[in-house]
C-alpha cells in the first residue's frame, strides 16, 4: 500500500511539472495589426495561412487584444500567401517563402481599411476566412478544417482551436463548456449538445458559430466569465432541412444468447420523432446511456431519478432498459418520444416508454461478525426468478409567455409490476464449527406500484438588471401493493434442538400524497449587492396498511388473521421553511451568506396505539462562496424519518432476523460542508480537480440489535448523535497532442472517506471508524484514431476500528486492473479486446479470491461509409467470470459472489443510418446499400 501511495503521489507530480514535447524548428510569420482610421491597435482580427500554389490552409491565428500575432510551425521552401481579414475592413494580402535562413517573417504593422462591402463579398472563395470575428461571436468556416468522408460534428468541432471534446462527448470552447447546440439557430432535438454531436455528418455543416448562452446571462448578470456557458449554433449547407438518424442491430451465438434492437430519429425543421426497442439475454442495456437520455428522448423530457450500475446497467425516471438486476437477465424494453414546436412559443414534448427483465439469480452471502466473546457466521444462498415490467406516459410543455416569461409543466403516469419466487437457506456457525440455527425459507412477493406526478415551474425575470422570480411546484401521488408469502422451516440447536414453522401471508398497502411548492424571489440592492428571499411549504399523507395472515394447515389458503403482526399508520403534516439571505459579488468573488427558519408539524395514527403528534422548529445557517475556480458552502438539512420506520409490528419474514419499528423517531439534522477547487489549463493540456465534502448528522438513525443464544437478531431504528461522514477527491490528467493526429493522455485520482458510526449491540455502545482508500492510475493513447491503448489500475482498501477494542478491528484490499486495446488496421477491420483482472486480499472458503476475464472481437465494416458492421465477439475467453464484493458495516463484514455470465460467443450486425437532405423511403431508399 506504501509503494501505492508512494507512485500515486510521484505521478501527480510528474503531470504537473512535466514540460510539452518540443516542436522541429520550422517558420514563423509575425506582426502587429493596425486600424488605419484610429491608428489603434485591431484586436481579433484572423491571420490565414495558405500554401500560394492551391490555396490549402496551413494555419491561422487570431491577434491578441494588442493586435499581436504570431503564427509558428509553418513549412520551409514552401511560397505561402498571408490573407489578414477582419468584418468590415478590406482584406491584407502577402506572399512569401520562409528558408532555412530566414525562418522568421516580420511583417511589421499591417495596415488594415475600412471596407464599404461585407467580407464575403472581397474575399476569394478559396481565401474565406477559417474563423471570423463578429462583436461577441465567433464563427468557423467548416469547409477550412478537413475532416473524414464519414466523420461526425463532434469530429469537426475536434480540429477548431480552442474548442475541446473529452471521451464521454463533453464539449468545451477555450475552458468554458458548451450547454447548447442550435441547428440554424432552432434546437435540435432538445437542447441536449450531444445528440448533434455524436449524430449530424459533419459534411452537412456550413459554419459552427459560437457565443455566450444569453439564457444564462439573462437568469445571472453577475456570472463570472468563465462560469459563462457557451452555446454553438450549426449553420446546415443549403437544402438540409430534414434527415434521419440512428441504428439497427442483431446477433446470435451459443450458448443461446442473443441480441436485437433498433434507435431511429427522424427530424424535419422543429419537428423530431425518436422510436426505439430492444431486446437481449446478455446482461445488459439494449442502448447505452447517451442512447436513451438523449436520442431516445429523456432530456428532453425531463430526468427525475436515475439509477447506474457499476457493470452498465441503467435506469432512467424508474424505467429499466437492461441489466439492473443481479444474476442471469433478459431485457426488452422500447419506446418513442415526440417532440415538436407548436409555435414559436410553446414547445411540446410526449413519450411512452416500457422495460422488461427476467432475471434468474444464485446469490452466495457470507456475513462473519465479531463478538466480545464469540465470532458468529452466517451463510446464506438464495436461488430466485422474477419479472419486472415498467411503463411510463409522460410529457413536457414549455410556454414561453414573453421573452422575460417562461412556464414549464413535466406530467408523467407510471405503472410497474413485479413478481418473484426464492429459496433461501441460511447457517449460522459460532466458531470453530458449532451449529447454531439454519433455516429453509420459500419466499414469493407480487407487487404492483401505479403513480402521477408532475412538477411546475414559472420563471420570470424582469427588465431591471438581476432581477428575478420564480415558482417551482412539485406534485404526485403513488401507490404501493405488496403481497409477500414466506413459507419457511426453521430449526434451532440452542439449548436443545426444536424446529419452528412459518406460513404466513404479508399484505403491505401503501398510499403518498406529496405537494411541494417553492418561491424564489432576488432584488438587486446595489451594483454588487442582492438580496434573495426563499418560501418552501411541503405537506404530506402517508398511509400505511399491513395485514398479516396464517395459513388454515398445510392450504395455501391465508384466511387466520394475525392481529399482533397487523396495524396501520398514517402520518401527515406540513413542513414550512422561509431563508433570506445577501449576493455579494466583488469581481470574481461571490459570498451568498443566508439563514433559514423551519417549522415541522406532523401528526402520526395507528391502529392500536395513542395519536402521536411531533412538532419540531429549526433555525439553520447558510453559506456559499465563489472565486474563480474555487467554491465553498455550509448547509443544514432536516429530514424526517420514513413511514416503514415507524410502523409499531415486527417484520418477521425472515424468522432469524426479526425488525421492529420506532414510532418514536425524530427527524435528523445533516450539517454538510463542501469544497472544490477544478481547473483546466488549456496551454498546458493540463485538467485538474479536487474536493472535500462531508457533514455529521444529530439524531440520525442506527439501527440497535440484539442477538441471543439461538442466533437470532433482531434489530430497531433509534435516533443517535455523533455520526460523520467525511471524503476527499483528487484527479489530474495531462495531455499530449503530436501533430494534431496522435494523443496520449496520463493521469491518476484518489478518493479517501471516513466514516464514524455507532454500533449497538446487546447493550454495547462502540464507536465505529471506518477509512476508505481508493487511488488509480490511467492512461491513454491514441495514434491516428488507427490504435488506442487504454489502461488503469485501482486500489480499494477498507479499515475499520472500534472503541476500547469493544471488537475486532476489520479490513480488506481489492486490486484492479484493466487493459484495452482497438486498432483499426486494415482500414476495414477493427480489432478490439479487453482483459479484466480482480484480486480480494481475503475472502472467507466458498467465495473465489481472484479472476481474469478476458473479451475480445473483430469487426468488419462494409456498405456506403460504412454503415454495414459484422462482428464476431467471444466474452470471458478464458471462462472464469465471477461477481463479487466485500463490505465492512457495523461490527461485521460481509462477502457476496453472485452467478454472472459466462463464455459465450455472438455474431452480430449492425447498420448505422445516416440519411440528410434527401427523401425517406421510395426510390431514395434510407437504407442506402
Amino acid at each position: 500500500m506504501k509503494n501505492v501511495l508512494r507512485l500515486v503521489f510521484a505521478s501527480i507530480i510528474f503531470l504537473i511539472c512535466l514540460p510539452s514535447p518540443a516542436q522541429a524548428q520550422k517558420g514563423e510569420i509575425k506582426g502587429k495589426i493596425i486600424d488605419n482610421a484610429s491608428k489603434k491597435p485591431l484586436p481579433y482580427a484572423t491571420v490565414a495561412v495558405y500554401r500560394a500554389q492551391d490555396t490549402t490552409l496551413v494555419t491561422f491565428r487570431v491577434s491578441d487584444d494588442k493586435g499581436l500575432f504570431k503564427t509558428p510551425g509553418l513549412p520551409l521552401q514552401v511560397p505561402l500567401r498571408v490573407v489578414v481579414s477582419m468584418t468590415g475592413f478590406g482584406v491584407y494580402r502577402k506572399e512569401l517563402t520562409l528558408s532555412p535562413t530566414e525562418t522568421v517573417a516580420d511583417l511589421g504593422e499591417v495596415i488594415m481599411g475600412e471596407s464599404a462591402k461585407m467580407l464575403s463579398e472581397v474575399l476569394v472563395t478559396a481565401e474565406v476566412p477559417p474563423i471570423v470575428v463578429r462583436k461577441d461571436t465567433l464563427e468557423f468556416n467548416a469547409a477550412s478544417f478537413k475532416t473524414l468522408p464519414t466523420a461526425l460534428v463532434e469530429d469537426l468541432l475536434k480540429k477548431l482551436p480552442g474548442v475541446a471534446v473529452d471521451n464521454a462527448g463533453n464539449i468545451s470552447v477555450n475552458g468554458k463548456a458548451v450547454n447548447k447546440i442550435l441547428v440554424d439557430g432552432k434546437e435540435f432535438f432538445g437542447d441536449d449538445p450531444k445528440v448533434a454531436s455524436r449524430n449530424l455528418p459533419a459534411d452537412v455543416i456550413e459554419k459552427v458559430q459560437v457565443m455566450n448562452d444569453p439564457d444564462a446571462l439573462r437568469r445571472n448578470p453577475d456570472m463570472p466569465a468563465n462560469d459563462i456557458p457557451q452555446v454553438i449554433n450549426l449553420k446546415f449547407k443549403k437544402g438540409i432541412k430534414k434527415g434521419a438518424f440512428g441504428k439497427i442491430y442483431a446477433g446470435a451465438g451459443q450458448p443461446g444468447r442473443y441480441e436485437g434492437g433498433g434507435i431511429l430519429n427522424i427530424f424535419k425543421d422543429t419537428m423530431q420523432v425518436s422510436v426505439l426497442g430492444y431486446s437481449n439475454n446478455l446482461n445488459r442495456p439494449g442502448f447505452g446511456f447517451e442512447d436513451i437520455s438523449r436520442i431516445g428522448g429523456f432530456n428532453r423530457s425531463g430526468i427525475n431519478s436515475m439509477m447506474i450500475r457499476s457493470d452498465g446497467g441503467f435506469a432512467l425516471n424508474d424505467i429499466s432498459f437492461g441489466g439492473t438486476q443481479e444474476g442471469i437477465q433478459q431485457s426488452s424494453g422500447g419506446g418513442a418520444n415526440f417532440n415538436t414546436i407548436l409555435h414559436k412559443k410553446i414547445k411540446l414534448n410526449l413519450l411512452y416508454f416500457f422495460g422488461n427483465i427476467n432475471a434468474d439469480l444464485n446469490q452466495l452471502t457470507n456475513s462473519n461478525q465479531v463478538l466480545p466473546n464469540q465470532t458468529l457466521n452466517t451463510r446464506r444462498t438464495r436461488d430466485q426468478t422474477s419479472q419486472n415490467f415498467n411503463h411510463k406516459i409522460g410529457g413536457r410543455l414549455d410556454w414561453q409567455l414573453s421573452e422575460l416569461t417562461k412556464i414549464t409543466i413535466t406530467p408523467s403516469v407510471t405503472w410497474a409490476a413485479s413478481d418473484s419466487r426464492q429459496n433461501a437457506r441460511t447457517l449460522t456457525t459460532e466458531e470453530p464449527d458449532e451449529l447454531i440455527n439454519q433455516s429453509d425459507n420459500d419466499q414469493r412477493m407480487d407487487n404492483g406500484v401505479s403513480g402521477f406526478s408532475t412538477n411546475l415551474a414559472l420563471d420570470q425575470l424582469f427588465k431591471k438588471k438581476g432581477r428575478q422570480f420564480n415558482i417551482y411546484g412539485n406534485y404526485s401521488l403513488n401507490t404501493t401493493l405488496n403481497n409477500q408469502y414466506n413459507n419457511a422451516i426453521n430449526t434451532f440447536y440452542r439449548p436443545q434442538p426444536f424446529t419452528s414453522l412459518l406460513n404466513q401471508l404479508r399484505e403491505n398497502d401503501q398510499s403518498n400524497l406529496f405537494i411541494q411548492n417553492s418561491l424564489n424571489f432576488t432584488e438587486p440592492l446595489t451594483k454588487n449587492i442582492s438580496a434573495v428571499l426563499r418560501v418552501n411549504s411541503r405537506y404530506f399523507n402517508d398511509h400505511n396498511i399491513l395485514n398479516t395472515y396464517n395459513a388454515a394447515s398445510d392450504l395455501a389458503v391465508y384466511d387466520i388473521p394475525v392481529p399482533e403482526l397487523s396495524d396501520f399508520i398514517k402520518r401527515q403534516g406540513w413542513r414550512n421553511g422561509i431563508t433570506t439571505g445577501l449576493r455579494w459579488r466583488i469581481k470574481e468573488l461571490s459570498i451568498n451568506p443566508g439563514l433559514e427558519f423551519n417549522s415541522i408539524a406532523i401528526q402520526n395514527q395507528f391502529q392500536k396505539s395513542p395519536q402521536l403528534n411531533q412538532n419540531f422548529a429549526y433555525i439553520r445557517p447558510a453559506l456559499s462562496i465563489s472565486w474563480k475556480e474555487f467554491y465553498a458552502s455550509y448547509n443544514t438539512y432536516v429530514e424526517e424519518p420514513f413511514a416503514r420506520y415507524l410502523q409499531p409490528v415486527i417484520d418477521n419474514t425472515n424468522p432469524l432476523f426479526i425488525q421492529y419499528g420506532n414510532p418514536t423517531l425524530q427527524p435528523s439534522v445533516d450539517n454538510r460542508f463542501y469544497l472544490s477547487y477544478r481547473k483546466y489549463d488549456t496551454k498546458r493540456l493540463l485538467n485538474y480537480n479536487v474536493y472535500l465534502n462531508g457533514g455529521n448528522s444529530k439524531n440520525g438513525i442506527v439501527q440497535e440489535r440484539t442477538l441471543n443464544s439461538e442466533g437470532v437478531q433482531t434489530a430497531r431504528p433509534v435516533n443517535a448523535d455523533g455520526i460523520w461522514q467525511v471524503s476527499t477527491y483528487g484527479s489530474v490528467m495531462k495531455d499530449y497532442k503530436f501533430n494534431d493526429k496522435n494523443q496520449f493522455s496520463i493521469g491518476t485520482n484518489f478518493r479517501v472517506s471516513y466514516n464514524k458510526n455507532l454500533v449497538l449491540l446487546n447493550n454495547l455502545k462502540s464507536d465505529a471508524v471506518t477509512w476508505g482508500l481508493y487511488p488509480s492510475i490511467e492512461g491513454r493513447m491514441n495514434l491516428d484514431n488507427k490504435i488506442e491503448l487504454t489502461q488503469n489500475y485501482s486500489i480499494s482498501g477498507q479499515r475499520s476500528t472500534y472503541e476500547k477494542n469493544t471488537f475486532d478491528n476489520r479490513h480488506f484490499i481489492t486490486r484492479n486492473w484493466r487493459s484495452e486495446i482497438i486498432i483499426r488496421l486494415p482500414r476495414k477491420l477493427v480489432w478490439e479486446s479487453q482483459l479484466d483482472y480482480r484480486y480480494n486480499s481475503n475472502t472467507v472458503p466458498g467465495v473465489q479470491k481472484s479472476f481474469y476475464r478476458i473479451n475480445a472481437a473483430v469487426t468488419y465494416l462494409f456498405l456506403k461509409n460504412d454503415r454495414g458492421q459484422l462482428k464476431f465477439a467471444i466474452y470471458d475467453l478464458l471462462n472464469q467470470n465471477i461477481s463479487n464484493y466485500r463490505l465492512i458495516r457495523e461490527n461485521m463484514i460481509e462477502d457476496y459472489q453472485t452467478t454472472v455470465l459466462n463464455r459465450y460467443g455472438l455474431v452480430s450486425f449492425t447498420y448505422n443510418i445516416r440519411n440528410f437532405g434527401g427523401k425517406v423511403g421510395g426510390t431514395n431508399s434510407m437504407f442506402r446499400f
